[in-house]
């Protein structure tokens, strides 16, 4: 179960874009991502690293369980694993359809900027 296809963000039911701040204990300064999947305290996560982003899915087996207040919180492992370290940024893409939480650090970000921006500089070029 690795990352999902992203769905047209611009659709009605289409997946919801936020920044969030993680603090020092890897909690996701963000309630707005865990009400757009209806996740609710003790609800079970399976939390897998995809190389440099993370796919936080609801899951009966899930290991991780939904605290008493509504934020997701990064275990230990996959904070090192994504290189996301407190006072961190990170983009959440929320998508209730495929019921869904991807978490892209600034590793993850800087390297789509430099592909999106690579490929606007071909493009100025060869106009």
């Amino acid at each position: 179960m690795g990352l999902p296809l992203l769905r047209d963000l611009s659709a009605v039911d289409g997946p919801r874009l936020s920044i969030a701040l993680m603090d020092s204990g890897g909690r996701l300064q963000d309630r707005g991502a865990v009400a757009a999947l209806g996740w609710n305290p003790g609800d079970r996560l399976l939390i897998t690293l995809v190389e440099t982003s993370v796919v936080i899915r609801w899951r009966t087996d899930g290991v991780f369980v939904m605290p008493r207040k509504p934020y997701v919180v990064l275990p230990a492992a996959v904070r090192r694993g994504c290189g996301a370290l407190a006072g961190s940024r990170l983009l959440l893409v929320a998508d209730p359809v495929q019921d869904v939480l991807v978490v892209h650090p600034e590793a993850a970000l800087q390297m789509m900027l430099r592909t999106f921006h690579a490929a606007l500089a071909t493009a100025e070029e060869s106009s």
